[in-house]
């Protein structure tokens, strides 16, 4: 009957090393769950990620199409210089004639 006492103290022993361990890893847990927690993503903030990345988006194709326009208009305004006014014109051609009797 001794023996078993002293094996049900040494067992007791073991399981309240265990519990004081299982309650300190359960607080390193629970510290964890609280920090994330506190940096979780909501509904709302989601929802206004989607509506300021729609709005850099349809800004940046906007700025692209409008810089593309100017670029083209740049190009084909000089690609071919414009004729000048003597160029139309080309210069007359003078025939002389011998007086006629």
């Amino acid at each position: 009957m001794e023996e078993f006492a002293v094996e049900a103290r040494q067992r007791l022993e073991r399981l309240e090393e265990f519990a004081i361990e299982a309650r300190e890893r359960l607080i390193k847990i629970e510290t964890r769950l609280d920090h994330i927690e506190a940096n979780m993503v909501t509904k709302a903030d989601l929802a206004n990620l989607s509506a300021t990345m729609i709005k850099w988006i349809v800004g940046m194709v906007t700025g692209a199409g409008l810089a593309a326009i100017t670029v083209m208009t740049f190009v084909l305004n000089n690609a071919v210089p414009p004729k000048s006014a003597s160029a139309a014109a080309p210069a007359p051609i003078v025939i002389q004639l011998p007086p006629t009797k």
